[in-house]
């Protein structure tokens, strides 16, 4: 049997790759300003720099064709920087447009200083700096950008024919910029890797019941708000079914809270299976009570789904020998199917569903009480009546 502690454990309720999406969203999220910055900033520089040779005629025609590309991607940077999908599009086109740009570039620079405009070599270690801290790109991305663009340099250094000295000296300090570069960028990003998943656990264990592993009373009180509001607007139904486990009180009398405990999360694990939607939610209500809310479900798809549920739990054969109902745990459920309005209040379907279980409690326990629309129009929310029929 699993440990309740354990339930609780976000990492068993999300895969890496999830969490590894999430990460990167919010990196981008947090780095889109200074991405847009450096894109704008390294299209005017790839821009006066190709204008000031183009004026000065000392470019071939192979480096003009490069000159095109290199402009080209760095427009096309610029655009995707500053659309609205930024999130979406920026990675996939940044991880092919920054290596081929900076391969260019550093090819080209190397042919620039074979003509004895040696400082265009300065441009060198910021092809280096970018893809590790300024354009946003994942670690492994910019360690293959950064080794792309240092081969191009090589390969166009030993091409043009530049002295072997000054070869050697230059590609020393790629190497120690980019080693530096790479160190910095690993620590900044396993801070803000440690920070995401600290603040994701954080959230979990605020959303979670600590001792079943479900979603607790908070996120079902907001979730129903929430699906109250698109019901209203999408005209749909909602269904709220209250689960109690009957006799509880006595069955922690007899066996010990700890006992009761490790009841009530299997219960709960067993309940959770039925829920599998991902605009439905299951909930620990409070105590030995759980919840679950359906979206745009008729009454008997609910009432049919509860019955599920509550001889799943019966079959499960949890001993309960001061159980006046066969001597095994049992639930009890009240559910109810309700049309949201504009005129009436979410609390009022939880107030409807409470009357439903309370009627299943009092007509004989390990049972489903259903109460529908016409029930809801009636009820005046905030006065609980006892005696209100079933649709049944």
């Amino acid at each position: 049997m699993p440990e309740p502690s354990r339930a609780a454990d976000p990492a068993a309720f999300h895969s890496t790759a999830p969490l590894e999406a999430a990460f990167a969203r919010r990196q981008l999220a947090e780095n889109r300003t200074l991405i847009r910055i450096a894109s704008v900033v390294s299209l005017f520089l790839a821009a006066g720099r190709g204008a000031e040779q183009i004026l000065l005629g000392s470019w071939t025609p192979l480096q003009l064709g490069q000159f095109a590309v290199v402009l080209a991607a760095s427009i096309m940077l610029v655009a995707i920087a500053c659309s609205p999908w930024f999130h979406r599009i920026y990675l996939p086109f940044a991880q092919v447009l920054i290596p081929l740009r900076g391969a260019l570039i550093a090819f080209t620079v190397a042919g620039v200083a074979a003509r004895g405009q040696l400082e265009s070599l300065m441009l060198l270690p910021v092809l280096m700096i970018g893809p590790f801290l300024v354009f946003g790109l994942r670690f492994r991305t910019a360690v293959v950008t950064v080794t792309l663009t240092f081969a191009a340099y090589a390969v166009g250094a030993a091409f043009f024919e530049l002295p072997l000295p000054l070869i050697l000296r230059s590609c020393v300090l790629l190497l120690v910029v980019g080693a530096a570069c790479s160190v910095v960028a690993r620590t900044l990003e396993h801070s803000a890797r440690t920070r995401f998943l600290e603040t994701h656990a954080m959230a979990e264990l605020a959303q979670h019941d600590a001792l079943t592993g479900v979603k607790n009373r908070r996120v079902f009180d907001e979730h129903l708000e929430q699906l109250w509001r698109r019901a209203i607007d999408e005209d749909r139904g909602i269904v709220v079914l209250l689960i109690d486990v009957d006799h509880f009180k006595a069955y922690n009398d007899l066996y010990g809270h700890q006992a009761g405990d490790r009841t009530l999360h299997r219960v709960a694990q067993m309940l959770q299976t039925f829920v599998t939607r991902p605009q439905d939610l299951f909930a620990r209500y409070g105590g030995e009570e759980f919840a679950v809310l359906l979206y745009d479900v008729d009454g008997v798809a609910a009432e049919k789904l509860a019955t599920h549920m509550r001889k799943a739990i019966g079959a499960m054969g949890l001993e309960h020998r001061d159980s006046r109902l066969g001597q095994i745990v049992t639930v009890s459920i009240g559910v109810a199917v309700v049309q949201p309005s504009p005129e009436r209040r979410a609390r009022g379907a939880v107030q409807l569903a409470d009357e439903a279980l309370y009627q299943a409690k009092t007509r004989g326990r390990n049972r489903v009480e259903v109460l529908d629309p016409n029930a809801h129009k009636a009820l005046e929310t905030g006065v609980f009546a006892k005696g209100v029929a079933t649709r049944r």
